[in-house]
């Protein structure tokens, strides 16, 4: 099983911090938060690994180089319209190349390395969402409803109140999975265009009856880093050895059928 980091995006609304640079180079206790994806990944026992760059490739490229540092191989693939393209496009171009399985990991989420043991206790499940059980989210969350300890829905338009969750933007797809979810990935971009989500795709195969399950983050922290209060919260999160995660309420324990979380600014290259 391969894992496929998504990293193409401007982040654009981390303005100066990622002017020059990708937005998973950006430091987080003192390394870049792609350095910290992949030693977890590596943790985890993944050992292949495919990039999608744009933004800033030729930085990332050479701060990643070909993974050996990590115990990993690491290839890359371009997306060469990672400006007019959403996330969906950039996650097509591995298709044919992940046959045996893989991890989605977006290149902006800084996580506990714990977090991915329960995703890969789901292995051969299909496809399985890592996903925040929490009761406190907003309008921006990628958020989900479950039932029956399954992903109901999955959207940022799902109102706060009627969500168990927030999707943390890791995932994975089994190896008798793949075609089926490339199909969908396709019909997708076919009716909605390439600048859509691609957690537009779980909400196909769902839709069409697939089964997709919820693997917990278990009260681990995580976070996505979009902005510079972000990137603040993540450096915070590192200094106090994340004592602050949170744990899942109990009222979600019972209703989802589961068991019971130096802000450097960027330089102008020399």
């Amino acid at each position: 099983m391969k894992a496929v980091i998504l990293a193409a995006g401007l982040g654009s609304r981390l303005g100066e911090f990622t002017r020059y640079k990708p937005k998973t180079l950006l430091s987080v206790g003192g390394r870049p938060l792609i350095s910290h994806i992949l030693g977890a990944l590596s943790g985890a026992g993944i050992r292949e690994v495919i990039i999608i760059t744009g933004h800033g490739e030729e930085m990332l490229r050479s701060s990643v180089g070909d993974g050996s540092a990590f115990g990993l191989r690491v290839s890359y693939i371009r997306n060469p319209v990672y400006d007019t393209t959403n996330n969906i496009y950039s996650l097509s171009l591995v298709e044919g190349e992940v046959e045996d399985g893989f991890i989605i990991v977006n290149s902006d989420v800084f996580f506990h390395p714990g977090v991915l043991e329960s995703l890969m206790e789901l292995r051969h499940a299909g496809v399985a969402l890592l996903v925040d059980l929490r009761e406190e989210l907003g309008e921006e969350e990628m958020k989900v409803v479950l039932r029956d300890g399954e992903v109901a829905d999955i959207s940022k338009e799902i109102p706060p109140e009627k969500a168990h969750g927030e999707y943390t933007g890791i995932a994975l797809v089994s190896p008798g999975m793949v075609a089926e979810f490339f199909s969908a990935l396709r019909t997708v971009m076919e009716e909605q265009g390439r600048g859509v989500y691609y957690e537009e795709v779980f909400r196909r195969l769902i839709e069409h009856g697939h089964r997709v399950v919820c693997a917990s983050t278990r009260g681990l922290p995580w976070m996505e880093i979009d902005t510079p209060e972000d990137l603040e919260a993540a450096e915070a999160c590192w200094k106090s050895g994340a004592s602050g995660c949170c744990s899942m309420p109990p009222r979600l324990q019972a209703e989802v059928g589961l068991p019971g979380r130096e802000n450097l600014r960027n330089s102008p290259p020399s």
